[in-house]
């Protein structure tokens, strides 16, 4: 190395080491992207390494099996419209969330005299379900006797202010239903419902007296004798007394496809 080498070698490291003198954190940054970038490499490296490819599973679609089941689909639900599998009666004639008409219904199901043909079994399922969720309520001692009464949008004592959407007279109590869909509560219903209620069962000399409120939601001002009932109670007890079985008669399908439709109120 000639002498005019060495002076320029030494004319550089003097450089270098006044640009680290003047600016030591650009040396430390380079340092460290040099140091990461060595790192990045390695894990690259030890990844390619270490770690089989992965090879997703080929699918292969059994094209026969699948074009025999899409036939044997296509033939069960022409069967089904064909017998009225998949109809529901009160659907077709608009039922939906109409109060008056489903509380009509309702009362045809409760009657045990009923062209349905089920007798009793519906209100019994129903009050035994009650009987369970509320046993402080006194349902337990509930006597329908075999030729218990029910009436539809009656009126006790000519009160037409305080119509009741179902009474029933049985054996040892009277019961009052009242059936809430969307409508709003009255103010003070509930409360003369109950004096009404109370006053029928003293003249009938009945000791049971039972006030159930119909709906999605009990209000805030109920008094603590009124016994809230839901339509899934409704359904439940339905599908309890008319068992799957059933289905296959007319009365015992139209009557379950009720309990589906009453199931979607809440």
């Amino acid at each position: 190395m000639t002498v005019q080498q060495q002076s320029l070698d030494r004319i550089a490291r003097f450089l270098d080491q006044l640009q680290i003198a003047l600016h030591p954190q650009e040396k430390m940054a380079q340092a460290r992207a040099m140091r990461l970038s060595a790192l990045f490499d390695a894990i690259a490296d030890f990844r390619r390494e270490s770690i089989p490819a992965h090879r997703v599973p080929e699918r292969t679609l059994d094209t026969v099996r699948f074009s025999s089941f899409l036939a044997d689909l296509r033939s069960g639900l022409t069967a089904s419209r064909h017998d009225g599998t998949l109809l529901n009666v009160w659907t077709i004639a608009g039922l939906k969330q109409k109060e008056v008409p489903t509380a009509a219904v309702l009362g045809w199901l409760l009657d045990g005299r009923g062209s349905h043909g089920f007798g009793s079994k519906i209100l019994e399922a129903l009050l035994d379900i009650l009987a369970r969720k509320h046993p402080a309520k006194g349902l337990h001692h509930v006597q329908l006797g075999r030729h218990y009464q029910l009436a539809v949008e009656h009126s006790s004592f000519g009160d037409t202010n305080n119509r009741v959407d179902l009474v029933i007279d049985a054996q040892n109590a009277v019961i009052f239903i009242e059936v809430k869909i969307n409508a709003r509560q009255g103010d003070n219903q509930l409360q003369n419902y109950l004096k009404l209620a109370h006053t029928r069962a003293s003249i009938q000399k009945k000791p049971v007296v039972c006030l159930l409120y119909l709906s999605r939601n009990l209000p805030d001002d109920a008094p603590a004798e009124v016994i809230h009932l839901l339509w899934t109670d409704v359904a439940d007890a339905i599908w309890k007394a008319v068992p799957v079985s059933q289905e296959a008669t007319v009365s015992g399908a139209v009557v379950r496809q009720f309990a589906a439709h009453v199931k979607r109120l809440h």
